[in-house]
């Protein structure tokens, strides 16, 4: 093995292994499906607000501005081991090319994969949302999807009808809340988070999701342009003395 590949994989040891150490108790896996109105409960104690700023044009992405206002940072999230972290994370050359298509953000693709279907292709709720973002047949096909298991086609279609529903509600929690409950569940409440219990924990999961990949993306473009660690060298000196070229 030539010393240059010994180095690559060295790295991406520590980059695979970081990565675990970083999403880990960040996730879980719920099959989407939109709550019913007997599901109904008090929305979630103020604390922050999340507001997308939309582009006049197409030639930019849609950011995201958190300030405080309506949405539970503290609201209870679930943690599990980093098997779905990892899922998402394997995901994210696909990924970056719908983010990129749609203008959205790479990280908030992958916090509505994670909640939505844990990362799972095959996954498809009670109610026949599929996929990995767990979309509705008619609403896959309105935004160019024949095989909603077709991994491309779904990010690329989910990615598609966030950026609509920001565009639609301009606030990103009523678009994640529209993505969970249905667009007319939100115009019904002015705008605001359905008091539906499943979607009132939604959204809040989803933008906890957000931050986690946000910085999960960060930390590991960092780590690939840090210096080898003594450890990764020491590795290297055992390969080497077993036999590596």
């Amino acid at each position: 093995m030539g010393s240059a590949c010994l180095l690559d994989c060295a790295r991406a040891a520590d980059v695979t292994a970081a990565r675990a150490r970083h999403m880990s108790g960040a996730v879980m896996m719920m099959v989407g499906g939109m709550a019913n109105s007997d599901d109904a409960v008090e929305p979630a104690t103020p604390s922050m607000s999340a507001q997308s700023v939309v582009s006049p044009d197409d030639s930019r992405p849609l950011s995201v501005v958190f300030q405080p206002g309506a949405v539970s940072s503290t609201a209870s999230t679930p943690r599990g081991s980093a098997s779905v972290a990892s899922r998402v994370m394997a995901l994210l050359p696909l990924i970056n090319e719908a983010a990129r298509a749609a203008n959205v953000d790479s990280a908030l693709l992958m916090a509505v994969i994670d909640v939505e279907s844990g990362g799972d292709p095959q996954a498809v709720s009670p109610k026949g949302a599929t996929g990995l973002m767990q979309l509705m047949p008619g609403t896959g096909a309105r935004h160019g999807a024949s095989d909603l298991f077709d991994p491309l086609q779904n990010v690329n279609a989910g990615a598609r009808y966030l950026k609509q529903l920001m565009r639609q509600f301009g606030d990103l929690q009523a678009a994640l809340a529209a993505y969970n409950a249905g667009e007319g569940a939100v115009q019904k409440h002015g705008g605001q988070i359905p008091p539906y219990r499943e979607t009132v924990n939604y959204v809040p999961k989803v933008i906890d999701r957000y931050f986690r990949y946000r910085d999960a993306i960060s930390s590991t473009a960092t780590m690939q342009e840090k210096p080898l660690s003594g450890s990764v060298i020491g590795r290297l000196l055992q390969l080497r003395q077993t036999g590596g070229d």
